[in-house]
C-alpha cells in the first residue's frame, strides 16, 4: 500500500496531463484507490473471521497481480478505466494490510505487539522513499507513471510467491465454536475503541494531505521544480525510518501510551512550523524531523487500541485498520475541495488541525481508560 499511496505527491501531475486535468481534479481518482482499501479492509472485517488466514491471501494476491498487469499494459487515459483498475488494487492492499496485522495481533503478546507495528513500519517506510524516488526518477525519464506502479506489482510477486511456504497463526475461523463475524464486529465497539479509531482515522487524513499537497504547496510557494518539491515526500519517508527503528526501541522502555501522547504533541508542533516555514529549504529541512518523529503514531496507536479488549480478537484489529482507511480514503477528496476553495496553502493548513485533533482523541481516550481502570480497581 505504501509504495502506491506515496507516489501520489509525486506522479500528480503526470497523471493530469494523462487525464487532460487539473491536478485538483485528478487528485480524486486516487480516493478510488484508497476507496479499495477501505473496501478490502471492510471486508477483511468478514474474512478473517471465517476463512483461514493463508486461503484468503493467497486469493487476494493473485487477483492484485492481475489488475496490476492491466494497469501497467493498458495505461489508461480516461477516468473510469483508472478509477476502477485503482480501486482494484486498493481492495487487493487493504484485505493484505489487514491479513498482516491479523497474523502480527496474534504472534506476539502485548509487551512485544508495539515493537513487531513498528518493525514492519519500517518497510512501509522504505517502500515511502523508494518508491516515490524511483516515480521521480521515471518522470523526470518523461517514461510514462504506471511502471512506477508497476515495480510495486513486482515486489507483490516475490510476496505472493513466499505465502506457499508460510506457516500462520490460527484465528478465530479455526474456532468452529466462535460466534459469528457480525457478532464478533458488535463486541469491538466499545468507547475507548471507537476514540482510537476516530483518532487513526483523523491521523491518516492528516498524512496522506500532507503527502499529497506538499509537493504542490513547495512548487506555488516557493517556485521549486517537481524534482525539488519531490523532497518532502521523500525526506519524509527517508527519516520514518529511523524513527520507526527509535520507537521500536523506546517504546520497549517507555509505556506505549505516554509515547503515543508525546509524538501526536509533537505533530502538531511540528505542522504548526511548515505554516511558518519561510522558505522551501527550511520547509525540507522540517519534513526530515517530520518523517523521524511522527510515522510511528499509526502503528503505536493500532497496537493501544488492540489491548482495549481481551486477546485482541482479528475484527478488532481489522477495525481499526478500517478507521485508517476510512481516512485516506476521504482525504484526497476532502484536501482537493479545500484546496479548490481556500488555495493549496490550505492543505497544510488542514494538516497541522488534523494532526492536532488526533492528539485531543487520543489524550480523551486514555483519560477515559484511566478513569474505566480505577473504577475497576
Amino acid at each position: 500500500m505504501s509504495g502506491l499511496l506515496t507516489q501520489i505527491g509525486v506522479i500528480l501531475n503526470a497523471v493530469s496531463s494523462s487525464l487532460n486535468a487539473t491536478p485538483a481534479a485528478t487528485v480524486g481518482v486516487f480516493s478510488w484507490l484508497t476507496g479499495g482499501a477501505l473496501c478490502g479492509t471492510f471486508a477483511s472485517l468478514f474474512l478473517y473471521a471465517r476463512h483461514s488466514l493463508k486461503q484468503v491471501l493467497i486469493a487476494n494476491y493473485t487477483l492484485f497481480l492481475a489488475i496490476m498487469l492491466v494497469l501497467v499494459v493498458v495505461a489508461p487515459t480516461t477516468y473510469w478505466p483508472l478509477a476502477i483498475l485503482l480501486w482494484g488494487l486498493g481492495v487487493g492492499c487493504g484485505c493484505g494490510l489487514a491479513g498482516g496485522a491479523v497474523v502480527l495481533s496474534k504472534t506476539y503478546n502485548e509487551a512485544k505487539r508495539a515493537s513487531a507495528f513498528l518493525a514492519t513500519d519500517c518497510a512501509f517506510s522504505a517502500a515511502g522513499f523508494i518508491f516515490p524516488s524511483l516515480a521521480a526518477v521515471i518522470i523526470a525519464a518523461q517514461i510514462d507513471w504506471v511502471y512506477s506502479y508497476g515495480a510495486v506489482g513486482a515486489l507483490a510477486l516475490v510476496l505472493w510467491a513466499t505465502l506457499f511456504f508460510v506457516r500462520f497463526p490460527a484465528t478465530e475461523a479455526d474456532d468452529t465454536n466462535a460466534a459469528s463475524a457480525l457478532s464478533q464486529f458488535k463486541r469491538v465497539l466499545t468507547p475507548r475503541v471507537c476514540l482510537i479509531a476516530l483518532g487513526v482515522c483523523a491521523y491518516l487524513i492528516a498524512q496522506t494531505t500532507f503527502l499529497t499537497w506538499s509537493p504542490n504547496y513547495l512548487q506555488h510557494t516557493f517556485g521549486v521544480s517537481e524534482k525539488v518539491s519531490a523532497q518532502a515526500v521523500g525526506n519524509y519517508w527517508g527519516m520514518s525510518i529511523f524513527g520507526l527503528i527509535t520507537a521500536a526501541i523506546f517504546v520497549n522502555k517507555i509505556p506505549q501510551r505516554s509515547l503515543l501522547m508525546l509524538v501526536t504533541v509533537l505533530a502538531s508542533l511540528i505542522t504548526f512550523t511548515f505554516m511558518l516555514a519561510s522558505s522551501a529549504e527550511w520547509f525540507l529541512f522540517t519534513s526530515y524531523l517530520f518523517g523521524f518523529t511522527t510515522t510511528c503514531i499509526y502503528k503505536i496507536a493500532i497496537s493501544v487500541g488492540s489491548q482495549q479488549l481481551a486477546s485482541a480478537p482479528a475484527v478488532l484489529v481489522t477495525f481499526l485498520l478500517f478507521s485508517g482507511n476510512v481516512g485516506s480514503t476521504i482525504a484526497p477528496i476532502l484536501s482537493g475541495w479545500v484546496v479548490q476553495l481556500f488555495g493549496v496553502q490550505s492543505a497544510i493548513i488542514m494538516t497541522w488541525v488534523g494532526y492536532t485533533f488526533v492528539a485531543l482523541v487520543f489524550g480523551f481516550c486514555l483519560l477515559l481508560e484511566k478513569r474505566e481502570l480505577r473504577a475497576h480497581a
